[in-house]
This record gives structure tokens, sequence and C-alpha cells, in this order.
């Protein structure tokens, strides 16, 4: 707890397949006056220059229709504005102590802490899902934990030894990991590779959750196959602006940016470079946050609950404040949705 009585938080921004039909209307219910609502119409302006649907409209929809809410730069913009929306309320109720997000949520995690502005931020955002349509291939999640959300090291070496087996086949058979994602693996590759995968993976059954399963919509994210991807990001946004973060900021590689130490040219490098070519540590954010900031609450923010389980993996991993299990975990009230 904070000398201002506020619980210590570390703001979790969440990534792709996060905005779903629970989520429709989340944005205008949690929106207020100020720099994300400014950020919205702007972004809602050029969307309808264009020819789009705008946010707000996708957000305002009657029902959810996969096949429009899931395309890529609509599920990026949902995203990040419902996240965005629902952390300008936060410090109401929390002291937030760091930032971090998942693949996507990165970008929403340097708006969240301050580095760029929310319409700067959109604009990464937009971009980015823009560029990632140039990189043929997909993802798969799949899970190395067992009901208690222990590790399962059976499991774990059952993804290793798919990975080697199906690599062995072949370039166009590529398949790396793509997202640590706590307890859970997410890969990513050529269709082959990824067709290869999703045969030989062992079926799993968690709770009422079968994996592995394709996560529908997704490239390959953070492989090498989005070397074009980063190419064009670096010509499109080497100008974009980008300054010190006011929190603690903690990226895919596990280090933190201090607001008295950090390098925003640095920052700028690696989003539009390592972070698109490379594996995303989302299970390393979390530990370092958890080890360094001594939060009281991982406040996973809006839209939907889909971090609330790799969280709650590192936790649970961690044994952190005394947490060995799925249930002692939801009994402390560590990981908040």
């Amino acid at each position: 707890m904070s000398a201002n009585g506020k619980p210590i938080a570390v703001l979790v921004c969440p990534g792709r397949g996060s905005y779903g039909k629970d989520e429709l209307g989340s944005i205008a219910r949690n929106l207020r006056p100020g720099p994300v609502a400014e950020a919205l119409a702007r972004a809602d302006a050029v969307r309808r220059a264009q020819g789009l649907p705008t946010v707000s409209e996708l957000d305002g929809a009657p029902a959810f229709r996969p096949s429009l809410h899931l395309q890529g730069q609509n599920a990026a913009e949902l995203i990040y504005f419902a996240t965005m929306a629902q952390a300008e309320m936060l410090p109401e109720r929390y002291r937030i102590a760091g930032v971090i997000g998942n693949s996507l949520g990165w970008y929403t995690a340097l708006a969240a802490a301050g580095c760029v502005s929310a319409a700067d931020g959109w604009l990464l955002v937009t971009t980015m899902a823009r560029l990632q349509t140039a990189a043929v291939g997909g993802q798969i999640l799949t899970t190395t934990v067992d009901d208690d959300w222990r590790p399962d090291a059976e499991r774990s070496a059952a993804v290793d030894a798919t990975l080697a087996e199906v690599n062995a086949l072949g370039d166009d058979h590529f398949v790396a990991p793509s997202i640590r994602l706590g307890g859970h693996a997410v890969l990513g590759g050529t269709e082959r590779g990824v067709t290869e995968m999703l045969r030989h993976l062992p079926k799993i059954v968690v709770g009422e959750r079968e994996f592995p399963f394709r996560l529908a919509g997704h490239g390959p994210f953070h492989t090498r196959l989005c070397t074009e991807v980063a190419d064009m990001a670096r010509g499109e946004l080497d100008d974009l602006p980008i300054g010190m973060p006011k929190t603690h900021l903690i990226d895919g590689f596990g280090r933190m940016h201090s607001p008295w130490s950090a390098d925003p040219q640095a920052l700028l490098a690696y989003t539009v470079g390592p972070q698109v070519t490379e594996t995303f540590d989302f299970t390393s954010s979390v530990r370092v946050a958890l080890r360094e900031l001594n939060p009281d609450v991982m406040l996973c923010a809006a839209p939907g609950n889909s971090l609330r389980a790799p969280v709650g993996h590192v936790v649970v991993r961690e044994g952190y404040r005394g947490v060995r299990d799925r249930q002692t975990l939801f009994d402390a009230g560590l990981v908040v949705v």
C-alpha cells in the first residue's frame, strides 16, 4: 500500500483477441473528456475519410461480427482505445508503479506510461496493424501448465520436441516461439509450419478450454517472418515523437525503463525492431514487475480478461506473496481484471 493509501498497481495492457462481444460499448462507457477522447475523435475522422467504419461505430455496433471486429486494423484500434479509456481512470483508485503490455499491448503501454501522446499512440497502433498484413503465416496457442496453473515439465518438453520435429522439415515449415505468455506458449510460423504443429502437439484440456488452437486473425508476429514489417516500420515511424516514461515501463525482453534513465530513441528502436521480429517475453515482463515493483495488484486492463491467466501463471510460479496455486491466487486478489 502506498503512502497515500492507494494500492500499488502494475498496469497490464492486453494484445490481440481481447476485444470480443462482451466488450461492445466499453469504450463509450469508460471514455471521459480529455486526451484519449480527443485521440479517438481524430481516429474516427481519419477512418471516416478513408471510408472505414469509425472506432466509435464499431464499439457501438448492435452485435459483434467477427469478420468485422476481428479484422486486424479494426481490432487493434478497438483494443487500444478500450484500454486507454480505462487506464485514464485508474490513478483515481491506484498508484500505478509500472506498465507492461503483451504484444500489441506494448504500443498501448508506451502511451499509458506517457512516452507518447494518446494520439501518437493511436498512430503507432494503426500503422503497425496495417504493416503487419505483409507478414504471411499465423500463430497458435498451447499450454504448459496444469489445472492449478503450476508448470508441467512434460507439457513444456512436448512443445520443444514438436518445434524441433516440425522445423526439421525445412524452411517452409518454420515455427518459433512467438510469445512467452506465462504458462502458455504462443508459436508463430509459416502456414505449413503452423498446420504441422497443430497436427502433432498433444491435445490438452484445462478447465473448459482445449489446446492447442489457432489464433484467429493473427500473423506470425514476433518472429523473423516479420523482418519486412520491421523494415517498413522503421521507415514510417522514425520521426514518431517519443519521450521519457512517467512511470516504470517494462518491455518484452523484461528490461525496465525508468522515468529518470530511459532512452526514448532506444525505446523507439526496440519498438519497430526487435519487438517485431524477436520473441516477446511477456513472462519476463510480469516477473520483473513482481520482483522490482512489489505491487499489491496486477491490473489487467480492459478489454476482456485474456491476460488474467498468463499473469496468474507467473504469480504462481514465483510464489509471490505465498501464492502457490490457482485457488490461493484468487483468494489473494492479486490479479484484478
